[in-house]
């Protein structure tokens, strides 16, 4: 049985036990998810692109990096191997800054209820440097700060996004907000926001 074992949380996120993360999208558990948004030393935010192939919301622009936190894992160290094994970086934990815990909850194509503790990694790579190795990406983006700011509060209707596709091919191209996964404005104006005022601390 090739079962993946999450940690099950109430509402409040009390921990319960042990489930299988199928089971958990079938029935509708809470569990953790670590979600981590990579920003170039220009301010640029890293978007990859969800395969054609993606059984879940497929050709959408989606957070930098993601993973189910499994069990015996703290969300740091299940980021710091997932940044490796998508995209060949090695992250230490004090480079992952914690913005905030963020609750995703939708029902379609499944039952989904995650804890979402969502970090912030400054990065020095280039595209150039990346060797993507994760079947559910065909590529990554980078697109301005201020940009998604301005999409996001609907001060601009669309952008453009310059990257690269797994086989190292340069792409640009011009993306909405339809373009995302759908996690809801508020999510995005959030994140962005809250990337923002860290780039204007430092």
């Amino acid at each position: 049985m090739n079962e993946e074992l999450i940690d099950i949380y109430d509402g409040d996120m009390n921990l319960l036990g042990v489930a299988d993360k199928k089971q958990a999208h079938t029935e509708g558990l809470w569990h953790k998810v670590f979600n981590c948004w990579i920003i170039s030393e220009d301010g640029n935010i890293w978007l990859p692109l969800r395969s054609a192939d993606s059984k879940v919301f497929p050709n959408t622009y989606d957070i930098s990096c993601n993973k189910h936190v499994m069990v015996g894992e703290t969300p740091k160290s299940c980021g710091i191997h997932e940044l490796e094994d998508t995209y060949s970086i090695k992250v230490k934990e004090h480079q992952l800054v914690k913005m905030f815990t963020h609750k995703i909850i939708f029902d379609t194509p499944f039952k989904n209820r995650e804890f979402c503790p969502t970090y912030l990694y400054k990065t020095q790579h280039k595209f150039s440097d990346l060797t993507i190795d994760n079947p559910e990406i065909e590529g990554i983006f980078a697109a301005d700060i201020q940009d998604l700011i301005d999409l996001f509060f609907e001060d601009t209707k669309s952008i453009v996004v310059d990257g690269i596709s797994t086989d190292k091919k340069t792409l640009r191209k011009n993306i909405t907000k339809a373009d995302f996964f759908p996690y809801g404005d508020k999510y995005y104006q959030k994140v962005f926001t809250t990337i923002q005022r860290f780039i204007d601390n430092q």
